[in-house]
């Protein structure tokens, strides 16, 4: 059910900040991107209404400074911001099924994958995969990182598909994790220690 829409390579970027307004006090690296790098907004508690409210102004300005962006899943959202993409959690995919295949021509298709149970829902949902985590991180310190061989395994699982790294990679460690099926990588400090 992979989305329609041809994906440029030369206009994806390679690197995304994953930025959370509620839990991120200073958003000062935010205003700080280049249009070279993609934003992921994202959010573990709010309901999906008072986040994409929440998130207005940071849309807003992505629009102006042609960076492109990525929203949870939401109908609603999606057609009111006109996101690149929409982030699906895929312990709702089945919930969600329905909302997919409506925006699935119009919009790319993210997830984060943790294992090979959600990567086989990822295969058949989305276009953009990230796997995660793959180092410590300091967001999530409790989240054991992915195994060498499973990494590895899901790169190749996901052979099709646009991939990228998630969970404790910066510019410096990306280059050990390197390998062709490879993308680039999704972060969250990488990009505070840019600033």
């Amino acid at each position: 059910m992979p989305c329609k829409k041809k994906l440029i390579y030369s206009k994806l970027p390679n690197q995304w900040f994953f930025f959370n307004p509620t839990i991120i006090l200073n958003d000062t690296n935010f205003y700080k991107i280049s249009n070279k790098i993609g934003v992921v907004f994202f959010t573990n508690n709010l309901k999906i209404r008072e986040f994409c409210k929440k998130i207005e102004p940071y849309v807003k300005w992505c629009k102006k400074r042609n960076i492109k962006f990525v929203i949870p899943l939401s109908h609603f959202w999606a057609h009111k911001y006109k996101p690149f993409g929409v982030l699906v959690d895929l312990k709702f995919t089945q919930k969600n099924k329905f909302i997919i295949q409506q925006l699935e021509n119009k919009y790319l298709v993210f997830s984060k994958v943790h294992d090979f149970k959600e990567a086989f829902v990822a295969k058949t949902l989305s276009d953009l995969i990230f796997l995660s985590p793959v180092f410590k991180t300091l967001s999530y310190p409790k989240k054991k990182p992915l195994t060498n061989y499973i990494f590895i395994s899901l790169c190749f699982f996901f052979k099709e598909k646009v991939i990228f790294a998630l969970g404790g990679v910066n510019n410096k460690n990306f280059k050990f994790i390197k390998n062709s099926k490879l993308y680039g990588f999704g972060a969250i400090s990488n990009f505070k220690d840019q600033v």
